[in-house]
């Protein structure tokens, strides 16, 4: 669980919290920020997993996702 930048939590264990920051690590090359709410995980969830369904060239971005998301919410 972390709070973003306006105190609201943001629990880490949300089904999708690391899917989300995986579709925008291949997408926009970044992790979700932390000002990111859970309305805009979800929003993002929606959007992004409609980009990338069916794109199998997607795997050739996640390069570092895992190391970059264990580093920012290994506390989480």
């Amino acid at each position: 669980m972390f709070c973003n930048m306006d105190g609201q939590r943001v629990s880490t264990d949300m089904p999708i919290h690391k899917e989300v920051n995986r579709f925008l690590w291949i997408i926009k090359g970044r992790l979700a920020p932390d000002e990111y709410s859970e309305q805009d995980y979800l929003d993002v969830h929606d959007a992004y997993f409609k980009r990338l369904w069916g794109n199998h060239e997607n795997c050739v971005h996640e390069d570092g996702f895992e190391e970059a998301y264990t580093e920012k919410y290994k506390n989480g």
